[in-house]
């Protein structure tokens, strides 16, 4: 029976990473441990979640003495066997001059508002073979049933109520309500559905309105959409047509025949909700506000990609495809080059001269000609050119400055979808010109 007794507090400079940590290749030092959490396993951003809500008091770190140097005594000292990235991310809190050189402004300006924490609750196991039982619980997966159990996407939606899945989960109610779905048969389709849901083109096709993050409307007479909800259920049941499986441009794909569906009215209509209001005094009491869902890709539009299809340039519909298709949150920086990369190349297609930036490509006069107005009109899209252009050159060449505001970056490229779609349409007419 592995040993331990809990310490309800250790000194935090009296605790260190552990140097064989099977997150990484052993280390030699605890600088050299800080430097691979810091760049492989995310510690800014759990150090920013410690400083918003405290400590998590649901986990405590896992302890076993180190052993003193030969001819000493002294076994006051601890290698945390388990909590590495949490004590990483409070050591940099605590002293953001042991952050790696890139990070280190970062975590200084995190630090401001920061009370360091000089010990934590820990359990002390006797040795590291002590230990071992336990992080194999906890890290080596259900086990048949004695480790971990992960919640699965629908039960993730449960706890929270909200998040990427949460409308998908709405349609499915819909549907398993109108005997469409049964509640087994939609065990492990939400993920599938969320993939399909969160698409605009599949939207606009089965005429549903994802802009509340909290209620799925509808765009099409409740006639139609009951109809393409039935196709649609039918095709995700038998899983050739809709699964989990199939990319961005293959629900486009998909999208497009669902329209083709017969005995369509044709019709759209102002969005509306797809569950009718319940009554008042009903007993079902008002919901909280909550704040406005993080955009979580670049919005893919239509349009765009069908006037990328006209142009014919691999590479502007490679970059549109990439920039819409990965995850905002977790990949902004990236993005944001990707984003800098598109107009760079569109601009180059549309007679952009090396020597000139796209900003300044898209002169007032340009865009006063490509239809755009004059004066405070054009500001809204100055504006977005140069956040795009700063996010791109930053994230590129600056040691530390990058973006890191997925919202914005998304609002920007839907301010300036107009000044594409003109660009596209003027690379197009300069390539067909004899």
């Amino acid at each position: 029976m592995p040993q331990y007794r809990d310490i309800p507090a250790v000194p935090v400079n009296q605790i260190f990473l552990h140097l064989f940590n099977p997150r990484f290749e052993p280390v030699e030092t605890e600088a050299e441990a800080i430097n691979r959490l810091c760049t492989r396993e995310n510690v800014y951003p759990l150090a920013a979640d410690i400083v918003e809500l405290g400590i998590n008091p649901l986990e405590r770190v896992a302890l076993f003495p180190l052993q003193p140097a030969k001819g000493k005594k002294d076994r006051t000292s601890y290698v945390a066997a388990e909590g590495n990235r949490r004590l990483c991310a409070i050591k940099l809190l605590n002293d953001p001059d042991l952050a790696p050189t890139k990070l280190r402004a970062a975590f200084k300006e995190l630090a401001e508002e920061w009370k360091p924490v000089r010990t934590l609750p820990a359990v002390l196991f006797e040795d590291e073979a002590d230990v071992r039982v336990w992080l194999q619980r906890i890290h080596g997966g259900e086990q048949g049933g004695i480790g971990r159990r992960r919640w699965n996407a629908e039960q993730q939606q449960r706890f929270s109520g909200g998040g990427r899945n949460k409308l998908a989960a709405e349609f499915l109610d819909y549907a398993q309500e109108r005997k469409l779905i049964t509640a087994e048969q939609r065990k492990g389709k939400l993920t599938t559905v969320q993939r399909f849901v969160e698409k605009e083109s599949f939207r606009e096709a089965i005429g549903l309105d994802g802009s509340d993050p909290d209620h799925l409307k509808l765009t099409r007479p409740k006639e139609d959409f009951e109809k393409l909800t039935k196709v649609f259920i039918a095709d995700l049941l038998k899983g050739k047509d809709v699964n989990s499986r199939m990319n961005k441009p293959e629900i486009l794909d998909y999208a497009r025949g669902l329209t083709a569906t017969k005995n369509l009215s044709g019709q759209r209509t102002p969005p509306s909700p797809i569950k009718a209001p319940m009554p008042k005094g009903s007993g079902k009491k008002k919901k909280a506000p909550t704040p406005p869902q993080q955009a979580p890709f670049i919005r893919y539009e239509l349009e765009i990609a069908d006037a990328l299809e006209r142009l014919g340039v691999h590479k502007l519909q490679s970059l549109y495809h990439s920039i819409t298709n990965v995850d905002l949150p977790p990949n902004t920086p990236l993005i944001a080059v990707g984003v800098w990369s598109f107009f760079e190349t569109l601009t180059a297609c549309a007679g952009r001269d090396v020597g000139t930036d796209f900003s300044s490509f898209f002169s007032n006069q340009r865009l006063a000609n490509l239809g755009f107005g004059s004066g405070k009109a054009l500001t809204p899209l100055r504006t977005a050119l140069e956040h795009i252009r700063d996010y791109g050159n930053n994230t590129k060449h600056h040691n530390v400055a990058a973006v890191f505001n997925g919202d914005q970056l998304n609002n920007d490229m839907e301010t300036l979808k107009g000044v594409a779609l003109k660009t596209i349409q003027e690379a197009v007419n300069k390539n067909a010109a004899p």
